[in-house]
């Protein structure tokens, strides 16, 4: 309705106003308004009393009267403003009861970061799934994050997104190893120190303690006597500690025993003619000619009567040659420094020694052979010939996308998480070439126990498998990556 007003007049009582009736109507108007728009037509329902600054007029269920507002009833639109507080206060976000509190990444999905009600944890997924995926380091340094085709977490430094190591992680993985020298590792080396690379690197295992070492140990390094040496070439050098002319030497522990085996000469006669050794000699010539022998490196040495005693004081530096040498049959025991060790070849193989060397050669040589094939001889051609092994042998890739691959056996490598069928009996070999990025395990069900009986090997290298008799036709059960879940194919028994 529009504004209407009480028409008084020019002046009092000069007749032009409005009349009692029409002026109590326009007020009637006015009140019907007021009432309509400020009640229900009957009563008001709009009561202040003492307002306070910011409050606002808020329905109780009767009428709008002064109160702070306290909840929304529509999403709040905060458009280009914040939510602020003042004086230092804080800004509570309070749900009720179990109620979260959800941060939202644009206007739909899932809330992946959240206050869980229930006990009061911030909990997110914070993963991308290439490491080209995660956002630029230096504007977030120091997020965490989790690259899922990586299989890692990663933090980031210095502009950079670094690895964190976990238990799927090699040694490689840290700066200061280098596993690329020579070619990699080999079996029974270790990490050692290069100070000039400030590198660890592989290199072989030499233990200096005397028990033996390592196969790839030189026995000795170097042995010096007062004239000429002799340095060790190989783990399998021999030095030979002979006796001469009425000598006799004997090795006991770490001790080198020389001693006389002849009778005394006339008083007057030179003690010795001549000693010669593998590098220069001395000649006595006269009875009081002295001969010294002088201990080298790790050498000591000490004479008691007739005996001239040599010790190895480190075991590491001169260690003994052999005591014992055994074969899968027989074995020999060393009595003496001039004991001789016979190396005979026998069917087909021929045997030879230069130097320090001792040659092993094949008379004939042994056909090529494919992977997975076995050498049989012929008896009616005289001759070895390659076949195909009853036990079936399978290489094995893959990745965490597409799942395992596999080669050999009846398959090219040209699809994922094939079908492997086995009979029972047989024995089948996995060849693991993913390591320890994708672990190979054998189990009865998805995500289930080990397959334990027939099982030998290793799940990140080569894993044998002999099928149970036992085994009903039809069994079924799965290869599947102990790392990532979804690279898993069935194996059934035929």
């Amino acid at each position: 309705m529009a504004k209407q007003n009480l028409n008084i007049g020019s002046s009092a009582n000069d007749g032009l106003g409005d009349s009692l009736r029409d002026g109590a109507i326009k007020l009637n108007n006015v009140i019907d308004e007021i009432y309509s728009t400020l009640g229900n037509e009957t009563n008001l329902q709009v009561s202040i009393g003492t307002p306070a600054t910011g409050q606002v007029l808020r329905w109780t269920g009767s009428v709008f009267s002064e109160a702070h507002l306290d909840s929304l009833s529509a999403n709040l639109n905060v458009k280009t403003f914040q939510i602020t507080s003042e004086s230092n206060g804080d800004v509570v976000i309070q749900p009720n009861g179990t109620g979260k509190i959800k941060l939202w990444g644009g206007g739909t999905g899932d809330a992946l970061t959240y206050i869980d009600g229930a006990d009061g944890k911030l909990k997110y997924s914070n993963f991308f799934d290439d490491l080209a995926d995660l956002p630029d380091a230096s504007t977030h340094h120091g997020m965490f994050a989790h690259v899922h085709n990586e299989a890692h977490g990663y933090f980031a430094h210095s502009g950079a997104w670094t690895q964190l190591l976990d238990t799927g992680s090699s040694v490689g993985d840290l700066d200061d190893v280098d596993l690329t020298v020579g070619g990699g590792p080999s079996d029974g080396q270790v990490l050692k120190w290069n100070n000039t690379n400030s590198k660890w690197e592989p290199a072989n295992d030499i233990v200096g303690d005397g028990s033996g070492g390592g196969t790839t140990q030189n026995l000795f390094e170097t042995v010096q006597a007062d004239s000429g040496q002799t340095t060790a070439s190989a783990a399998t050098d021999i030095l030979t500690i002979a006796g001469g002319t009425n000598i006799q030497t004997s090795i006991t522990g770490d001790t080198v025993t020389i001693n006389m085996t002849g009778t005394l000469g006339d008083p007057d006669q030179n003690i010795f003619a001549t000693i010669g050794s593998d590098s220069g000699s001395k000649s006595a010539n006269s009875t009081s000619t002295t001969i010294n022998f002088v201990g080298g490196t790790g050498i000591s040495t000490a004479i008691n009567g007739d005996n001239l005693t040599i010790t190895n004081d480190s075991p590491n530096v001169v260690q003994e040659v052999y005591r014992t040498v055994a074969g899968d049959t027989g074995s020999t025991t060393a009595a003496l420094a001039t004991s001789t060790l016979n190396i005979v070849g026998t069917g087909g193989v021929s045997t030879s020694v230069t130097s320090n060397t001792v040659t092993i050669a094949a008379q004939g040589l042994l056909p090529s052979a494919n992977a997975n094939e076995v050498l049989i001889y012929d008896g009616g051609a005289e001759a070895w010939t390659t076949q195909v092994s009853s036990g079936v042998g399978f290489e094995v890739d893959g990745t965490t996308v597409d799942g395992y691959s596999f080669t050999g056996g009846g398959y090219n490598n040209t699809s994922n998480n094939p079908t492997i069928y086995v009979y029972r009996g047989f024995t089948y070999r996995f060849n693991n070439l993913t390591g320890s990025s994708h672990p190979f395990a054998l189990r009865q069900t998805n995500g289930g126990a080990a397959v334990t009986q027939g099982v030998t090997g290793s799940q990140t290298g080569v894993q044998y498998w002999t099928v149970p008799m036992t085994l009903s036709a039809g069994t079924t059960y799965v290869y599947q990556c102990t790392i990532h879940s979804g690279m898993v194919g069935n194996i059934v028994v035929v």
